[in-house]
């Protein structure tokens, strides 16, 4: 019976119990790790496809908008050409601008409106100067609507773009 006793001693029983414990959170620590490393792996893969997405839809922004600029130039270009043709068309001669003016009554001694409204329309001729300084007022509003297109052309490019992204 000594043997029997022994074995009612609870110190081994103990022991055991305590092994297992410790072995139980061994094999849960061990589980925790793992699951940390899966998830740490899988937000790692995240990140690089959406760096790789944000790059990508970098380049797509810069493309679309180094072709804007580069039809803005060409556009402002062209038209820059055809002002200063028309500018110096207008300073030899070749071209002459005139406005519509009324024709003063002849000084019949009544001035009123009422005369005004049979008097035939005539023109002035402006002056070579005068008609530069006219084109190159219209053409640089002209150049300011272009850069103002271009600009809302930019900005729709770039919207486009961000709101596909984000539809994805």
């Amino acid at each position: 019976m000594p043997d029997f006793i022994k074995l009612l001693d609870p110190r081994p029983w103990i022991a055991l119990a305590v092994a297992a414990a410790i072995l139980f959170c061994v094999v849960k620590y061990k589980d925790a790790l793992h699951q940390v490393d899966k998830l740490t792996a899988q937000i790692d893969k995240d990140k690089a496809e959406a760096t790789a997405t944000a790059r990508e839809n970098e380049k797509l922004m810069s493309r679309s908008l180094a072709a804007i600029a580069t039809n803005h130039q060409k556009e402002m270009q062209d038209e820059k050409d055809k002002r200063d043709k028309f500018i110096a068309d207008v300073r030899t001669g070749a071209v002459r601008l005139s406005i519509p003016v009324k024709a003063c009554p002849a000084s019949t001694g009544a001035n009123t409106t009422a005369g005004y409204s049979h008097i035939p329309e005539t023109r002035a001729e402006l002056t070579p100067e005068a008609g530069t300084t006219l084109a190159a007022i219209a053409a640089d509003g002209d150049d300011a609507i272009r850069q103002l297109n271009a600009c809302i052309d930019s900005y729709q490019a770039i919207r486009a773009i961000a709101n596909h992204v984000q539809t994805k």
